[in-house]
C-alpha cells in the first residue's frame, strides 16, 4: 500500500519519539497499528466487494448473450417448422386434388361405360 524505505521509517520513529515522548510511544504505536490494520481490511474488503461485482456483471452479459442465442436458434426452429406446416399443407391439397381428379375421372369412365 505504502511504500517506505527503513530510513524514511527511522526519521518517522525519531519525530514520533521527540514530539510523543518514550512513555507514550508505544501506546500510539499500536493505536496507529490498528488503524493501519483496519484501513488496509477495509480496502481488502472493498476490493472483494468490486471483484464479485465485476463477476457478477460478467455474468449478467454473459447470460445476456445465451439469451440472444436462445433466441436466434428459436426463431430458426419456427421458421423451420413453418416451412414444413406450408409444405404439409401444400402436399396434402395436391393429394386432395389428385384423388378429386381420380374421382372425378373414375366417375366419367364409368358412366360412359
Amino acid at each position: 500500500m505504502f511504500e517506505s524505505s527503513f530510513l524514511e521509517m527511522l526519521m518517522i520513529g525519531i519525530v514520533a519519539l521527540l514530539v510523543i515522548g518514550p512513555e507514550r510511544l508505544p501506546e500510539i504505536a499500536a493505536k496507529a497499528g490498528r488503524m493501519v490494520a483496519k484501513a488496509r481490511a477495509f480496502i481488502a474488503n472493498t476490493r472483494q466487494d468490486i471483484e464479485r461485482e465485476l463477476q457478477t456483471e460478467e455474468m449478467r452479459r454473459l447470460l445476456n448473450r445465451q439469451e440472444e442465442e436462445i433466441r436466434e436458434l428459436r426463431d430458426i426452429m419456427q421458421q423451420g417448422t413453418d416451412k414444413l406446416n406450408r409444405e404439409a399443407r401444400s402436399a396434402e391439397n395436391l393429394m386432395r386434388n389428385t384423388l378429386k381428379t381420380g374421382s372425378h375421372a373414375a366417375k366419367t369412365s364409368g358412366d360412359k361405360s
